[in-house]
């Protein structure tokens, strides 16, 4: 029994000096699953009618034709009576979100009257720069990553810079997660010339 005791208590011993261990490949795998880190960067569209045909918007409006253009956007052309004469109506371009842009999460802004909120970007890691050492289970790392225009975005936007963050991981049971960025700037895009789209 004693021989038992002793091998127990020095794989105790053993297991209380061991180091947690923290690769780039698992700080990269956190950070991508974060909830914050994969929020989408939205911009937003002036869903308001227009008073002229359908066709003419599109040409007139970026954002409408980048929605258009990526299959987010129905249009059809209706009557106008306030601007009709000698009751005749005049005609006015009416667009809706059409089902793949509500699927890809562009909804109308319930906070500002008239503007469609549409996603145009997610973050995308790019290298993991610096761990701190994780003796206490607890490390600092530094990060670069960039915004990854999709199809609505790589209409309206130009391509921007890539970008430093730095989050702090915790080891929990389940393993190493995000516990708090202290770092992760918001999304500020940058129209490409002539675009018309405002940011939210």
């Amino acid at each position: 029994m004693n021989r038992w005791a002793v091998l127990f208590a020095a794989a105790l011993l053993l297991g209380g000096c061991s180091k947690p261990s923290l690769t780039p490949a698992m700080a990269a795998g956190a950070i991508r699953q974060s909830e914050r880190f994969r929020e989408l960067g939205f911009v937003a569209v002036n869903r308001q009618d227009a008073p002229s045909d359908c066709k003419a918007k599109i040409e007139e409006d970026t954002g409408w034709r980048a929605l258009a253009r990526t299959g987010w956007l129905d249009v059809r052309n209706d009557e106008d009576f306030e601007r009709g004469t000698e009751g005749r109506p005049a005609v006015k371009c009416v667009g809706a979100l059409s089902g793949d842009g509500l699927r890809a999460g562009a909804t109308p802004d319930t906070t500002i009257y008239r503007e469609w909120r549409v996603p145009a970007a997610a973050r995308e890691l790019v290298a993991i720069q610096s761990i701190t050492p994780p003796e206490t289970g607890i490390s600092t790392v530094r990060f670069t990553y960039r915004w990854r225009l999709n199809a609505f975005g790589g209409r309206l936007l130009e391509p921007g810079p890539e970008l430093s963050g730095v989050a702090v991981l915790r080891l929990l049971d389940v393993g190493w997660q995000v516990a708090e960025f202290t770092a992760l700037p918001q999304f500020a895009p940058v129209r490409r010339p002539g675009a018309s789209t405002a940011q939210p």
